[in-house]
């Protein structure tokens, strides 16, 4: 029987279940059990805060849940004395289970994912995070109520065209009352009401109730919005807060200034620039004229807060994986950023859950009033630049009205086995890649990783062509999502033409050929293959691997290499006999822990995992085990090197990244430039901060290729690290 259009809203500890067990499950049952976290009788301040997840925070790469990736944010909370509990809405029928109906094709009463007074009143402070689908007129009024009631909200947004479900909806626009779009399909009627864009910023629920409005920009700055207002002038929110991390995102823009104030602006020495994906110009003005990133409003008896983007906020221990597609999803450690987003984030919440006899921001007892910003509303933001189209297209079957169509594992999902792994960042190596001649030979529908050449631009800017690394008569089309288009197309980035990717989607057609859609991943290939990596690839595949010398082997005729991280993971090597002479250790000893870069045919040899059919091989200079240190790069030059650069790079180890599997590396000359270093398995339990707190401060050399890692710069493929003191 179909599940039409219903969703649970739950999350509990589940058996894992096998695929024929999950089939044969009772649909829903999974995940039907809300977390609650509870501090112990003596911390405990009888206070509670919700999480709201009967809006969404949960599409796309989203997992604002307490036991996921505002785990941290929710751990810190209790630790604060607070009950942190998530909500989902109400069980009407009693049967145990939240259940969510598209409100916009059932005229019953059954949607169970509701927000109402009376469900969420026992709350002092109620979290909307990136909620992604609209309010009813009564949802909008039980919100009124609650901070009528001395109560207090925080929103917690993100740029916009963050329709991370791809439901025409963002967080901005569900919290401004309206959407961005005219069209009077937006004119919902019934129990939403018009959500039209008014083209005022007088105008909208949010600048009604707390006068102030979410901007519709998208703004990068990962440096730290730094701006920090005063703490005298905020309530003493601000006080031990430093710049706050932006991963793009958006600003608000203060109309009443007795209701609303801001307390993080950009700086005027602040360089913020336009999200790359942004649909208009991103970055109206600047400066202050641009609006507060962080503002608070006392209503009446309540309170609300606000902040323009989740990624100061969040953790790299995302739960669930994505609706659409499956995959593992990707956030953003920005809990952990030295800007303290997570000291003011407590503040917030210790305000909001204090009542307080004043009712607005008057001037009067200290109360500061707000500056409302010069242009609240740009002629930009009354119209959409999507047309009231989603940013791109659902695919995979996914629809984000009918749960049916979500993904075992996923949040809302029909089945799923609990809690996934959570390295959000799995990386695809040569290893696991098929090349372009077997992708062809592959059926439609499977669902692969292909390694080749990028050629070609396919259809303007819209995909690529990749071409067989062994045969360049054969290649592929690779359609591109929007958001891969401005790194990976070749017309809009021609530095991509000649590297080597590593493609992850669907094989299928595209433009009347065969192609790779759905793409979920894109990764330049590394120039070598640590020991370790070359171990997990294919026999018969031709790889450029890199390690050190370890011993002869079989006289003269090979040698052991070893990983560079792992000396006792290690792969022969079968010499050809024009190089016998100068890499057999056997023939010449001074080879003996020298670095090597060679290029082979990945085979068995002496009955062991090796290399045959060696084309290339070279002494690696600059991975030796003792560099030059004047030939290291800074962290601040690496940034400006292409991905897919070898490079050697010192700085100094700031902190741990996305838990133990990768550090951030900042340049001592010039702190405010990091890069992102990922871990591999084996260099963790020495070289992660999280394991090893010992490590912060302490000078790096690290040997890998420039990449970005959780969409920062970075260096992946780290093949050699040193500690430099």
């Amino acid at each position: 029987m179909k599940l039409s259009k219903l969703t649970v809203l739950g999350l509990g500890v589940t058996l894992a279940l096998s695929a024929t067990a999950l089939q044969a499950a009772t649909p829903y049952n999974w995940n039907n059990t809300a977390p609650v976290k509870i501090p112990s009788a003596q911390q405990s301040n009888g206070k509670t805060v919700l999480f709201d997840v009967s809006h969404g925070g949960v599409e796309g790469n989203a997992d604002w849940v307490i036991d996921g990736a505002f785990s941290d944010f929710a751990d810190a909370l209790v630790a604060e004395g607070y009950r942190v509990e998530e909500y989902r809405g109400v069980d009407l029928n009693n049967d145990g289970k939240i259940r969510f109906f598209d409100d916009r094709s059932f005229s019953t009463q059954a949607n169970e994912a509701i927000i109402t007074y009376d469900a969420i009143k026992h709350a002092d402070v109620f979290v909307l995070a990136e909620t992604n689908r609209p309010f009813t007129l009564a949802e909008q009024q039980a919100l009124e109520t609650f901070v009528a009631a001395g109560k207090g909200i925080f929103f917690i947004a993100d740029h916009y065209d963050a329709d991370r479900n791809l439901n025409t909806w963002d967080a901005t626009e569900v919290f401004n009352g309206y959407n961005r779009s005219d069209l009077s399909k937006y004119n919902m009627g019934g129990v939403y009401g018009d959500w039209r864009n008014p083209k005022s910023a007088q105008q909208g629920w949010l600048v009604e109730n707390f006068g102030i409005r979410f901007r519709f920009n998208g703004v990068d700055y990962k440096q730290g919005v730094s701006g920090v207002e005063p703490a005298y002038q905020t309530e003493g929110l601000t006080q031990g807060v430093a710049p706050i991390l932006m991963a793009a995102g958006a600003t608000l823009a203060i109309v009443d200034g007795q209701k609303a104030k801001g307390l993080v602006y950009f700086a005027e020495t602040d360089n913020p620039t336009k999200w790359r994906h942004a649909k208009d110009s991103g970055l109206y003005f600047g400066g202050e004229a641009e609006g507060p990133y962080v503002a608070i409003a006392k209503s009446g008896a309540g309170k609300a807060a606000f902040i323009g983007d989740s990624s100061p906020i969040e953790d790299a221990t995302p739960k669930y994986r994505r609706q659409d597609s499956g995959n593992t999803k990707k956030t953003y450690p920005g809990w952990t950023d030295p800007g303290h987003a997570s000291v003011l984030s407590i503040n917030i919440v210790n305000w909001l859950a204090t009542p307080e006899s004043y009712t607005h921001f008057d001037g009067a007892n200290g109360r500061t009033p707000g500056r409302v910003t010069p242009v609240p509303m740009t002629s930009e933001e009354m119209f959409d630049p999507n047309n009231g189209q989603p940013w791109s297209n659902p695919s995979n079957g996914f629809n984000p009205w009918d749960t049916d169509t979500y993904k075992d594992n996923s949040f809302n999902a029909p089945y799923g086995q609990g809690q996934v792994d959570p390295d959000p960042d799995p990386d695809p190596t040569p290893g696991t890649a098929v090349s372009v001649a077997d992708a062809l030979a592959a059926t439609t529908g499977t669902e692969l990783v292909v390694q080749g050449k990028v050629t070609d631009a396919v259809n303007g800017i819209y995909g690529l062509l990749l071409t067989d690394l062994n045969n360049p008569a054969v290649s592929i089309n690779v359609k591109l999502e929007s958001n891969q288009r401005a790194d990976f197309n070749p017309q809009l980035n021609p530095e991509i033409l000649g590297k080597t990717l590593l493609v992850t989607g669907k094989r299928n057609s595209y433009m009347g050929e065969p192609g790779i859609r759905y793409v979920t991943d894109l990764v330049i290939a590394p120039s070598a293959l640590s020991v370790s990596q070359a171990l997990a690839t294919a026999q018969g595949e031709t790889i450029t691997l890199t390690g050190k010398v370890k011993a002869p082997l079989n006289s003269i005729y090979a040698l052991v290499l070893s990983d560079l991280s792992d000396d006792s993971t290690t792969i022969n090597i079968k010499l050809e006999s024009s190089q016998r002479a100068e890499f057999s250790p056997q023939l010449n000893p001074s080879i003996l822990d020298e670095t090597l870069v060679i290029t082979g045919k990945r085979d068995s040899y002496m009955s062991q995992p090796g290399i045959r059919n060696v084309s290339e091989i070279a002494k690696a200079s600059s991975t030796s085990p003792d560099p030059d240190p004047n030939l290291d790069m800074t962290v601040s030059e690496v940034l400006a090197k292409s991905n897919g650069t070898p490079v050697v790079v010192a700085g100094t180890i700031t902190s741990a990244i996305n838990n133990i599997y990768a550090l951030e590396l900042s340049d001592p000359n010039a702190p405010g430039n990091k890069l992102y270093i990922k871990l591999e398995s084996s260099q963790r339990a020495t070289y992660s901060p999280q394991l090893n707190p010992s490590l912060l401060g302490k000078k790096l050399r690290v040997t890998g290729v420039k990449n970005d890692y959780m969409s920062q710069p970075g260096v992946r493929n780290v093949t050699a690290l040193t500690l430099l003191d």
